[in-house]
């Protein structure tokens, strides 16, 4: 193993030589912290390094993330943190992300909204197209992104700026690339595949043109995702609020105005133009205020993928398998006729609203705990993690207390047709049960990604949905005819495992493992860059 000549300078009364041994110092034998037994020198030496990055960061002390200068010793043991600063800090960190969340979902609504007026087939037209979308584009991207999650902050964590850099253009070119199919499907493929799924060929032919303009906006909502994992890796939470509070209201404007002039083409010509204006935006606030982790372009980029690709499958198991689930319910609904499907969008954009607020929980948590797994932390880790699935509990309680209580009022804000408001404040009970265990497999989710076990995450998601919440939600919806009621009695049932499952995971993991696989990223890293004189 090569040795790493680094030489460290904090505000301390050592200057730390770590290019020779030092376990094999006596002088400085009796000061090196306990870490394990199984770690060799080089690793010893090197959560030395990354305990103390984290310390001298002015950044990482900005949020929280190291004790009081007057508290460190020569060798920087591990953070100091407590259950009440994790929860105020991962709270302090959702709220912006809540905000952006829920902003990012009006984009979506503004062109169903624009487009609601021009007709029946229109609004089909595009609530199919972002079907499609979502399912073989966003979702995907989102689920590749989502590696970051584990690659970025831990890399930030030990203080490994250019690495934050290089994962994040390395997952740029692999879904640029993912992009050439994506392209040749929606812009060649898409009314075939379209008029075989729905044989009403007027909707077909409308959602094919709104996915052949659409695709043109997919780069931009690339780099948008890859920017904001970036940012939030290095505790930049509100970028993408404040891009979002601009852009936002700038797409509702766009899509009146472009649908009012040009017909339904002007609502994903609207979306286009604002994923093109967010990353913009979003790259221009990086490059001021995100710069430190910013490598620069080198030949590095398209080496050494496999630890992006081995997270990024199961990250896309994880997303598509959950929403892929919802579409098939959302489906199966319709058999039940008008008033079923209506009440079924009025329950589904409710949930889906809801849980912005346990996503970005998760976010912050996964953030947070892949910090201190870089910086070879294991009791701040534990402590951010209990942190976290209590600030779901909380979260969870909330959504459903608001959605139970509030049932009603809920529906007649979306209709005034007394069957659908009674079926929908009735099936709003039961969505508004698993809110619990939504908010609780999200956030435990969240954990996993931080760190690195995505894949976990990616097989209960599978198994939940698929083995439990699919099957129960037929039979309780056809053979018992509960009807929408019973479809989503099998999410509530599938996602109450599911959380159960996820907890249990997240709270027997193996920290010792994970914080040496870590170091062990971040050692190799050192080394590279030392052989080729970096």
């Amino acid at each position: 193993m090569a040795e790493i000549p680094v030489t460290l300078t904090v505000e301390s009364p050592v200057r730390l030589p770590v290019d020779s041994p030092l376990l094999e110092d006596a002088s400085l034998a009796s000061l090196v912290p306990s870490i394990s037994d199984s770690y060799g020198a080089v690793e010893d030496r090197y959560i030395q390094l990354a305990r103390a990055a984290s310390a001298a960061s002015d950044r990482m002390q900005s949020l929280r993330l190291a004790p009081k200068r007057s508290r460190l010793d020569n060798l920087f043991p591990e953070t100091e943190t407590s259950l009440l600063i994790e929860i105020r800090m991962i709270a302090k960190s959702s709220l912006p992300l809540i905000a952006t969340l829920l902003l990012q979902y009006s984009l979506t609504v503004a062109s169903v909204y624009a487009v609601g007026n021009l007709g029946p087939n229109e609004l089909a037209a595009v609530s199919l197209s972002n079907l499609l979308a979502s399912i073989s584009s966003y979702g995907i991207i989102q689920g590749i992104a989502s590696a970051l999650s584990t690659l970025c902050p831990q890399a930030y964590g030990r203080k490994d700026y250019t690495t934050v850099g290089l994962q994040s253009l390395r997952c740029t070119c692999l879904l640029f690339l993912l992009y050439i199919p994506i392209f040749a499907i929606w812009y060649w493929g898409s009314y075939p595949l379209l008029y075989a799924l729905v044989p009403e060929q007027r909707a077909a032919y409308l959602a094919s043109i709104y996915l052949r303009r659409l695709v043109f906006g997919v780069p931009g909502f690339i780099v948008f995702e890859v920017v904001k994992q970036y940012l939030q890796a290095q505790g930049i939470f509100h970028a993408s609020t404040y891009v979002l509070v601009f852009c936002a209201p700038l797409n509702i404007i766009l899509n009146l105005q472009l649908v009012n002039r040009y017909g339904f083409i002007g609502a994903p010509t609207a979306v286009v133009v604002t994923n093109w204006l967010m990353a913009i935006a979003l790259v221009i606030y990086a490059a001021v205020y995100g710069s430190l982790c910013w490598c620069g372009f080198s030949r590095e980029i398209f080496l050494h993928w496999s630890r992006l690709l081995a997270l990024a499958g199961p990250g896309v198991l994880m997303i598509e398998a959950e929403w892929l689930a919802f579409e098939i319910i959302a489906v199966a609904s319709s058999r039940f006729g008008t008033t079923a499907l209506a009440a079924q969008s009025i329950v589904a954009t409710a949930c889906v609203t809801a849980y912005q607020i346990p996503y970005a929980v998760s976010v912050a948590a996964s953030t947070r705990v892949a910090w201190y797994i870089g910086s070879a932390c294991r009791q701040a880790a534990i402590s951010s993690t209990t942190a976290s699935l209590l600030t779901a509990l909380v979260s969870g309680s909330t959504n459903v207390t608001l959605l139970c209580l509030l049932r009603g009022q809920i529906a007649l804000l979306f209709s005034h047709e007394e069957p659908v408001v009674d079926l929908a404040s009735h099936v709003l009970l039961v969505a508004g049960a698993y809110q619990l265990a939504d908010s609780v497999s999200c956030v435990a989710g969240g954990i996993l990604r931080g760190q690195g076990r995505q894949y976990i995450g990616g097989r209960l998601n599978l198994i939940g949905y698929y083995a439990i919440a699919l099957p129960i939600s037929y039979l309780c919806g056809f053979v018992f005819n509960w009807e929408l009621a019973g479809l989503w009695m099998g999410v509530l049932v599938a996602l109450t495992t599911v959380a159960t499952a996820g907890t249990i995971a997240v709270l027997k993991s193996d920290w010792e493992g994970l914080i040496r696989k870590s170091v062990e990223d971040g050692v190799e890293r050192y080394e590279r860059a030392y052989e080729h004189g970096e």
